[in-house]
């Protein structure tokens, strides 16, 4: 099975409408074993049975075994590639003689499909001829091949990435990136770039941007995986399978131990006012999940928790201004508070229901955190109550001011009915009742097309994974919107381009 041909051939009864192509898996060194979803390695003998939306075939490969041979070196692992030899094609006697010339090089890209990607002059001087198949490149001096070329690639750094131990590249890619590398350091010093320079060196977490890894456990990636990791929880804790894992854990099996899909971070002895959301940002600040989910500053809120021993409403007060924007609260989360001890107690005393819930909410969409100290959520229920004292005191007065209003406007027309013309009113009133009329017809018509725009606007805003949750991930450096805060974790390459995700960018349509 180390002919890529005969792994390719093995998926004949490979299900039509599974995730991952045939072709992918046949090219990372896969064959398929002719019983649902598994495939084996012919190097390592690795064995998959799991597939998920947007799983890269041969980075899955390196993360389950990083010292198969295959995944290594795939040159050297006796692996046979598909590639058609040409008779047009130098052969191999005098490939190592004639395709060391630069020149050599050049002549075998008269055909060359994807000029516009890469071009040859570039491949050609990165030690690359052409194999007139596809886009199927080899150097001449380590016989490795490189394909599947992208937009963006630099031949020379794959090169060296793909063949770092080629003698093509130790003597001749590697000065000249070094040299290409000091030029650049050399622009970035002039006084013309200074503004570029200073956002160059800025920390780039501070501008919201933040580098985009894998899922640490991709079989757990999904909502519904985690849940099904469940079914032997504890009944008799206060945190449920369902909210574990809308926080990123799956259950372990042991005790009430969870972990993190994405971080791969583990939690264990949940005592019952544990949040799990804020529990796994104290703990876990740098997973990438819980940034993208909950943001930044929910991060920074909780962390802050672990070195802070003063009362909690007083760094909320200390630390408020790290919250520029609130965050979005749902009423299950409200739901959660009004059921604690802090708002029962505030229940006790009389307050109304409607304004509790609205002090947590709110306390909720600023810091992220409810209140742990009963005087201080009664307090915030009696200031909304004096509010809206305060705001009916105002409405009463503009309403006695517009009850006088309409008291005049009405003995105006009294007597203007009185001493004016009946037939010029009457006049008025057919006119008045034609101009209503197409008013009215050209309100439905307007109405109609808002609705229809309104739809429109409606589905672009909506995740292109799940079709659920709104859109919320910028991926760089492509810079496409299209997935939720849920969905972007999982992925390694943008579904609409299929580049690879370098790094993310929160965003907030408003």
């Amino acid at each position: 099975m180390n002919v890529e041909q005969n792994r390719l051939d093995t998926f004949q009864e490979w299900p039509h409408d599974a995730v991952v192509s045939p072709q992918r898996i046949a090219k990372a060194g896969f064959f398929y074993k002719n019983q649902g979803l598994i495939v084996e390695c012919f190097s390592c003998h690795l064995t998959i049975s799991e597939w998920n939306y947007g799983d890269q075939v041969m980075a899955k490969h390196k993360t389950l075994s990083p010292t198969c041979p295959f995944v290594l070196n795939p040159t050297t692992s006796g692996n046979v590639p598909i590639i058609s030899q040409p008779t047009n094609v130098p052969s191999s006697s005098t490939t190592s003689d004639s395709m060391k010339d630069e020149a050599a090089r050049l002549k075998t890209f008269k055909r060359w499909p994807i000029p516009h990607i890469v071009t040859a002059e570039s491949l050609a001087r990165a030690g690359f001829y052409y194999l007139n198949a596809g886009d199927n490149t080899k150097c001449a001096f380590c016989k490795g091949v490189v394909r599947a070329w992208e937009v963006g690639d630099d031949p020379d750094r794959e090169h060296k990435r793909h063949f770092e131990d080629c003698p093509f590249v130790l003597t001749e890619i590697i000065p000249r990136l070094n040299l290409n590398s000091n030029d650049e350091d050399k622009v970035k010093t002039d006084s013309s770039f200074s503004n570029l320079h200073i956002v160059t060196n800025e920390n780039l977490h501070c501008l919201g941007v933040q580098t985009h890894k894998g899922p640490k456990k991709p079989n757990y990636a999904t909502l519904e995986s985690r849940l099904r990791s469940f079914t032997m929880w504890p009944p008799d804790l206060i945190q449920t399978p369902d909210i574990l894992s809308q926080a990123g854990f799956y259950y372990e099996g042991m005790g009430d131990q969870v972990r993190c899909f994405h971080c791969d971070g583990g939690l264990r002895h949940w005592d019952p006012q544990d949040d799990p959301w804020t529990e796994h940002a104290r703990w876990f600040p740098r997973c990438s999940f819980i940034k993208l989910v909950k943001g930044q500053d929910f991060v920074t809120a909780c962390s802050l928790e672990l070195n802070v021993n003063s009362n909690l409403e007083e760094v909320d007060q200390r630390h408020h201004t790290s919250f520029p924007k609130k965050r979005e609260v749902s009423e299950r989360e409200v739901q959660e508070h009004m059921t604690g001890e802090v708002a029962l107690s505030a229940l006790g005393i009389g307050l109304n229901v409607e304004r509790v819930k609205r002090a947590i909410r709110e306390k909720l969409e600023q810091t992220g955190r409810g209140y742990s100290q009963p005087d201080a959520l009664v307090e915030a229920a009696l200031n909304l109550q004096h509010s809206e004292e305060d705001l009916s005191e105002d409405q009463e007065s503009s309403g006695v001011f517009q009850v006088k209003n309409v008291v005049d406007s009405v003995l105006d027309n009294v007597v203007r009915s009185c001493s004016g013309d009946i037939k010029k009113e009457t006049d008025a009133s057919v006119d008045s009742n034609q101009i209503n009329a197409h008013k009215e017809s050209s309100k439905i018509g307007k109405t109609i097309s808002l609705e229809e725009e309104n739809r429109i606007l409606k589905e672009a805003r909506l995740c292109k994974i799940c079709m659920d949750a709104e859109v919320g991930i910028v991926f760089l450096p492509c810079g496409h919107l299209t997935t939720c805060v849920n969905c972007a974790p999982n992925l390694e390459d943008c579904p609409l381009c299929r580049s690879a995700i370098k790094a993310t960018v929160r965003t907030f349509l408003s």
